[in-house]
């Protein structure tokens, strides 16, 4: 298996996902792991603005409904029994909170398509060099391309959600996708069509770019 390809084809679904996340009215971040032989065995996306289903392993409605976490609470106990041979793709750097489970599990590799310079675990854990990632491979991301689109999905979010400094530092990381982001994107007060400025954005910089 050619792993930078897969790698690739992952990651542009963890977008996939990311996006729908926006259009159901969450963050637009979006998951997926896979076993060692390439199968998709879980995915999930940021389901923090949406109503709790009920379902059995289904997690919403709540801070702690990351992409991440969404992705693993579906796995259950039994589809975390070998975490040693599982690789979680994500758009964005996981948090804190995300990298911490991603680190007591033991997963196999950790790969995503954009730094999150403020929000992003390795701004206070410094991945590769804490004890729990030993065994752990941090890939960070490995595809130009890929990394500005999702940047610049995640880019307007960053600037509504994050304190200033944090903002500051998306703009010292981006600063070409932060200036593209118009004012008005933030300023809506209505939480639905703030996250469809956000896609209409997105599709509007593709767009051009292609």
């Amino acid at each position: 298996m050619n792993t930078k390809h897969f790698d690739q084809l992952m990651l542009e679904r963890t977008l996939e996902l990311a996006r729908l996340s926006v259009k159901k009215g969450s963050s637009p971040i979006g998951c997926v792991i896979t076993d060692r032989d390439g199968n998709i065995v879980s995915e999930g996306r940021n389901r923090s603005s949406e109503s709790w289903s009920r379902k059995p392993l289904e997690i919403a409605g709540s801070g702690l409904a990351h992409a991440e976490m969404v992705a693993f609470y579906r796995m259950g106990r039994s589809g975390l029994e070998h975490p040693e041979e599982l690789t979680l793709y994500s758009s964005l750097e996981p948090c804190l909170m995300c990298g911490g489970a991603i680190g007591m599990l033991g997963l196999k590799r950790v790969v995503w398509a954009c730094d999150d310079p403020w929000g992003g675990a390795g701004r206070l854990i410094a991945w590769n060099q804490h004890p729990a990632f030993e065994k752990i491979h941090v890939g960070t991301p490995p595809n130009p391309e890929l990394e500005i689109q999702a940047a610049r999905l995640f880019a307007p979010e960053a600037k509504r959600v994050y304190p200033a400094k944090g903002w500051k530092m998306w703009q010292a990381r981006y600063p070409e996708i932060c200036a593209e982001i118009p004012e008005d994107v933030v300023e809506k007060s209505n939480v639905k069509e703030r996250q469809r400025q956000i896609v209409r954005h997105f599709e509007k910089t593709q767009n051009e770019t292609n």
